[in-house]
């Protein structure tokens, strides 16, 4: 008996296509050689295309199934296209023969997007893999990659690091984004079927098409109605019917067809992708003229290769421009027509060039339409679109990275080359400039390895012209690809956001723990009776801290209209909160700021209390008051200032949330001083605080350092020290001897300056009382209230009261 059934296992073995009979995409790939070789029958005038057309069908049976349980539609397309398939066959009709394998291989596919739904939906990742093999991609091309989210997203849910339904979100975009480009590639071929005259490649695009549309007619009439989605069937149904015959009628009808799609996008961005695809649209845009104008002179194309690379990069924003033109049309339809009109032109100049190379369009006039475009878009484009990002420049590189490696498996080693320039000018235009300015050994690194070589290893310049095997170059591309993702990492925005995050929280509660002092010094005489001289005072500090948050508001719009200037106005505004820091930092150490300052509103607080009440308010609230938010605001403009810095570096979000956790941390402090009135160890407080505030100081001059190389203003010495991106990231320290020396002098300056204070303002003045009799204090110096109206002789000036000045320098003197 086993002997038996192992014989059967066999013999089922060697039928053809048995072990494959449960195989989705076995099956379908069946059916659709048939077809082909049904067609090839026709051609070669020989017998066997009816044969060859059974096989189909028998073929389809194996899935037919599934398909119809899940999308019934698609299965009865697919089996009466297959009935007149046969009878075309049979008639010898090579048109319709290929029409019918063109709406055949489309139907299936319609089934075989409904099962992979319906399998990741419950889960069935097994059934799920295997219909994801039927699907059809975008057609790749020199700046997009077939999508791979589909794939990710199933092996994500096998391994339960996703949800079902969240696989099923992503298969779903990744799958309408490849029909929808599928779509558009179909009506273009079927256009160009028209115009050679070749009715078989024009009525199989027609009938394609028509299958895939109907896997985006669902999202279509979501987002324009049943209405239009009804109507676009039509038209397609029509471009169907006449694609046989051809001429006008077929025309018209495609060109309505594709019309309807404008603006429509099966699979919304999100508001990241988005932003990613819409800089590198204008980064596309931008090197059109350049390329151009490398190619061009006195009228004349002189290198052909650079007008190849400027209809490249003008093809990849019509690419682009295509997926973005749903939303732009949201935002404002005619503007956005205008641009798709500016963009075509462009194109058009382009060709001119390659088809008339002795009388190419000036280089001044694709430059022209190209600005006039790039305004365009800049008017519609959403403000967040334009923020710079490296993210669209990585991906442009790895996709010319790949097309490289493509090139040399080919043997073709010229176009590797291509690729190879085009990945640098990728690099060069996009993360190279900060790069060097933020860690020169990465840059050099990547460098390296696109021309000549690191470390003793050729490099892909090197390589291609030596025509080094593909595992070679492969071998350089990883290393690039690590040398890229430091890169990556260094101008990313996780860990500096962490860290603007961090140091806008230290700045906000060591000025807010500042000012918590001082409202605590002015107050803390108004007890018993004149406690209610405290509410005039706190009402005038959060009148503080309400115009504190105005002035920051105002700092915005002012630095909002001169954003044009970009790095340029960061590092200006770096320049300036460094030399306030440098000078609040300075004066910590100082007994000039404390004893003088806080004096000064004791001298004031005084003043106030003996006014009297005239009119509706008293003068001596309003003076208490005005008191209050001064002693608030001047706290709260430093705060503003700082905040500028920083929200140039990485955006209001990251400075607006360090402040929230700033803000929170100084209002839990003031509410157990001034509430449950406990005495904290303010002095303690300030030094911890005040060494923050110091680290803060060399982290922005090292950042401001950088961002000066990066305009330009400061030259960039690299030192041969290999240090880790992350010191950059939270330190500011940058292996060059521009930004290292520039956070040394800060340093220098900080710690001589306390030195000096301590020689001028404490040692000297003892060394000169130890050499004089001493004046003693009695009681008749003091106030009533306890504060000393006269000169103390610990300051020599007219400061605050003994007791406060002991309190407050005494533990940092000692």
């Amino acid at each position: 008996m086993k002997r038996v059934i192992l014989i059967a296992l066999v013999a089922f073995a060697l039928i053809p296509g048995a072990a494959h009979a449960a195989t989705p995409w076995r099956a379908a790939g069946d059916v659709n050689d048939n077809l082909f070789k049904a067609q090839t029958a026709l051609v070669l005038d020989e017998h066997t295309a009816a044969t060859d057309v059974r096989a189909a069908e028998r073929s389809y049976r194996r899935i037919g199934p599934e398909i119809k349980r899940s999308q019934p539609e698609a299965d009865r397309s697919a089996r009466l296209w297959l009935k007149r398939a046969r009878r075309a066959a049979a008639g010898g009709d090579g048109p319709a023969l290929a029409q019918a394998r063109g709406a055949v291989r489309g139907a299936i596919a319609r089934g075989a997007y409904a099962r992979i739904v319906e399998a990741v939906q419950a889960g069935d990742v097994v059934s799920a893999r295997e219909w994801l093999l039927v699907r059809d991609f975008r057609l790749a091309t020199r700046f997009t990659r077939p999508g791979a989210d589909a794939t990710l997203a199933i092996e994500e849910l096998a391994d339960r690091r996703m949800s079902a339904a969240g696989a099923r979100a992503a298969v779903v975009k990744d799958l309408l984004d490849g029909y929808q480009a599928r779509v558009r590639d179909l009506l273009l071929e079927a256009g160009r079927g028209e115009q050679d005259d070749l009715p078989e490649r024009r009525a199989e695009s027609a009938a394609q098409a028509e299958q895939y549309f109907e896997i985006l007619a669902g999202r279509y009439a979501e987002d324009r109605g049943a209405a239009a989605a009804t109507l676009v069937r039509e038209r397609f149904a029509e471009m169907v019917r006449t694609a046989l015959a051809g001429g006008p009628q077929f025309e018209a009808a495609r060109v309505a067809a594709a019309r309807s799609l404008d603006g429509f996008t099966a699979a919304p961005l999100t508001d990241e992708d988005a932003a990613r695809r819409a800089q590198q649209l204008l980064r596309f845009l931008a090197l059109v003229p350049v390329e151009y104008d490398r190619g061009v002179s006195e009228g004349r194309v002189t290198l052909d290769f650079e007008i190849q690379e400027a209809a490249a990069f003008q093809g990849g924003s019509v690419a682009a421009l295509a997926d973005l033109r749903s939303l732009l049309d949201r935002i404002d339809r005619p503007a956005a027509e205008r641009a798709v009109a500016d963009v075509q032109r462009l194109g058009e100049l382009v060709k001119s060039a390659q088809r008339t190379p002795d009388s190419a369009p000036s280089p001044d006039d694709v430059k022209a339409v190209t600005e006039r475009a790039e305004n365009g878009l800049r008017s519609v484009m959403p403000d967040k679109w334009e923020q710079p990002t490296s993210e669209s420049d990585y991906d442009l590189i790895a996709l010319t990275l790949d097309r490289l490696e493509a090139a040399v498996g080919a043997a073709r080693y010229g176009q590797a080359e291509q690729a190879r320039l085009e990945a640098y000018a990728f690099f060069e235009f996009g993360p190279e400039r900060r790069l060097k300015a933020l860690d020169p050994s990465i840059a050099l690194d990547v460098e390296g390895l696109i021309w000549f070589g690191l470390d003793g290893d050729d490099g892909l310049a090197t390589q291609i012209a030596k025509k080094k095997p593909y595992r070679a170059i492969h071998e350089t591309r990883l290393k690039l690809d690590k040398r890229l993702e430091d890169a990556a990492a260094t101008l990313g925005d996780s860990a500096s956001r962490t860290t603007v995050v961090t140091n806008a929280a230290i700045i906000v509660f060591r000025e807010g723990l500042e000012a918590v002092l001082i409202l605590a010094a002015i107050t803390a005489s108004m007890v018993g009776a004149r406690r209610r001289l405290r509410r005039p005072v706190l009402i005038g500090a959060i009148g503080g801290l309400l115009v504190s948050i105005v002035t920051w508001v105002l700092a915005q719009s002012i630095l909002k209209s001169l954003e044009r200037y970009g790095e340029k106005l960061e590092a200006v505004v770096g320049l300036l909160a460094i030399a306030v820091l440098l000078l609040i930092t300075n004066w910590f150490f100082h007994k000039v700021y404390w004893s003088e300052w806080i004096g000064r509103f004791h001298r004031q607080r005084k003043k106030y209390e003996k006014l009297e009440k005239r009119g509706f308010i008293s003068a001596q609230a309003i003076g208490l008051g005005v008191l209050g938010l001064t002693s608030v605001y001047r706290e709260g403009f430093e705060t503003v200032l700082f905040l500028q810095s920083l929200q140039l570096t990485a955006g209001t979000a990251a400075v607006v949330e360090g402040a929230g956790l700033g803000l929170a941390a100084t209002g839990l402090v003031g509410a157990v001083t001034f509430f449950l009135q406990r005495k904290l160890p303010y002095k303690k407080m300030l030094i911890v605080t005040g060494v923050f505030i110091g680290v803060v100081l060399v982290v922005m001059v090292g950042q401001t350092a950088r961002t000066m190389q990066g305009t330009g203003w400061i030259p960039i010495t690299p030192v041969d020290v290999d240090l880790p991106y992350w010191l950059g990231l939270w330190f500011g320290l940058h292996p060059t001897i521009e930004t290292i020396g520039a956070q040394i002098l800060a340093i220098a300056f900080v710690i001589g300056s306390y030195f000096l204070a301590q020689e001028v303002k404490v040692r000297r003045p003892r060394r000169r009382a130890l050499s004089k009799p001493q004046p003693e204090v009695g009681l008749a110096d003091q106030s009533a209230d306890g504060y000393d109206d006269a000169q103390p002789v610990l300051s020599g000036d007219d400061v605050a009261d003994e007791a406060l000045e002991r309190e407050l320098l005494e533990p940092a003197r000692r």
